[in-house]
């Protein structure tokens, strides 16, 4: 059995305004195949993204959460 090493991206994710913002993008997220875990931060405007990149790419991430109604983009 071979390992899944784990890529963790750190993206601006806008238009989060409560709990409930961070929560939405956080369960779209988690039910990607391939994303291990998934935690938003509507105050700081953030979301921490942990993932296998065999499995998901950048762009089917930043869809999810634009599908959602938020923008994101990545953070240098």
């Amino acid at each position: 059995m071979t390992e899944t090493t784990l890529t963790t991206v750190k993206l601006s994710t806008t238009g989060m305004h409560c709990p409930s913002c961070s929560m939405l993008i956080e369960l779209k997220l988690r039910k990607l195949e391939g994303v291990e875990e998934a935690r938003s931060d509507y105050i700081k405007q953030e979301t921490t993204v942990s993932f296998d990149q065999e499995k998901v790419d950048m762009v089917k991430i930043l869809g999810t959460i634009e599908e959602a109604g938020y923008q994101a983009t990545v953070l240098a």
